[in-house]
């Protein structure tokens, strides 16, 4: 396995040759223009990964959440920090949350992002404003995949061997691998009490 840095985005020769390409920040390299690079590698069975405010569409949330599923507009989406009780999808097991029925951590949520919830497959919700709010999902445009997890606010998140079990398996999933690929890297440096 090879890991390359990208800032603020993947160059032609990277885009060629990632099987997987996972953004962490707020995105700043995205535009419209950019969504061409994100339809050949999804096209070729690229896997996308996108944590927390990676999701921000900067000014093409439409064309960010065509790809991605649901992505953060700034005209109507809406953010909260503290506790986050997620509730997992009972009703269809997927790989990457196969074993979990619920979590909790203390991070950041958002909802009203654009997009429809209806076209992701939902594998988190987090109850916000009344209302269950997708915080995990998977995407799948053409031959590509597509991991989403709007956790990853604090650092701290990173260290929860819970959470590294859930960005561990999307990272595998969205390359084609078995899920438990990654299983040795979720205790090291963890906090496990």
């Amino acid at each position: 396995m090879r890991v390359a840095t990208a800032n603020p985005w993947p160059t032609p020769e990277q885009w060629k040759t990632a099987d997987v390409v996972a953004f962490f920040s707020a995105n700043p390299g995205w535009n419209p223009a950019r969504a061409k690079e994100l339809d050949a590698f999804l096209e070729r069975g690229g896997g996308l990964v996108y944590l927390h405010f990676a999701v921000n569409g900067q000014r093409a949330p439409e064309e960010l959440a065509r790809r991605i599923g649901l992505a953060w507009d700034d005209r109507q989406a809406r953010y909260r920090h503290g506790a986050l009780d997620l509730q997992f999808r009972a009703d269809a097991e997927h790989p990457i949350t196969a074993g979990f029925t619920a979590a909790r951590f203390v991070d950041e949520s958002y909802w009203n992002l654009i997009g429809d919830p209806a076209r992701v497959n939902v594998l988190a919700t987090q109850v916000e404003e009344g209302q269950p709010r997708p915080l995990l999902w998977t995407f799948e445009p053409g031959r590509g995949r597509v991991f989403c997890s709007i956790l990853g606010h604090y650092s701290w998140t990173f260290d929860d061997p819970l959470f590294r079990v859930l960005l561990l398996r999307g990272l595998a999933w969205t390359a084609g691998e078995p899920v438990d690929r990654f299983n040795e890297l979720v205790t090291p440096g963890s906090r496990i009490e």
